[in-house]
């Protein structure tokens, strides 16, 4: 199965990686300084790991279920999306960079694979 969703497999691992370096780092986030506590909360490292496992076991799964492919691709992609979003409004605020751009180029990573399994001609969804 892995050899038929490689890209899955790494996205996967690297929305892990992601959520793993969000809860070593307590204090990643500076901005806005009323929300340092809130936006460096560990829900948000543990959701992108969550999302991540999420895609592996469905690659492991079998990853035939279009409709999870569908759900687990969008789900990545906004959570992409939202920390790019995020880590841009604090490198425009305060200047300081935040991994936005290659934020920014995951969350193109996860849309081409969105496209590319697009599968609304498939009578076989479930």
């Amino acid at each position: 199965m892995m050899k038929r969703h490689p890209n899955h497999i790494a996205l996967g691992i690297g929305m892990m990686m992601i959520g793993a370096w969000l809860m070593a780092n307590d204090r990643f986030f500076q901005w806005p300084p009323y929300a340092v506590t809130f936006v460096n909360d560990d829900i948000w490292g543990g959701l992108l790991i969550a999302i991540g496992l999420s895609l592996i076991l469905w690659v492991l799964d079998g990853g035939e279920s279009v409709k999870w492919n569908r759900r687990l691709l969008a789900i990545a992609a906004g959570a992409m999306a939202f920390l790019t979003a995020y880590q841009f409004m604090i490198w425009a605020a305060t200047g300081m960079y935040h991994s936005w751009i290659s934020n920014l180029i995951i969350t193109a990573f996860v849309l081409i694979m969105a496209r590319r399994s697009d599968t609304r001609d498939d009578k076989d969804i479930n």
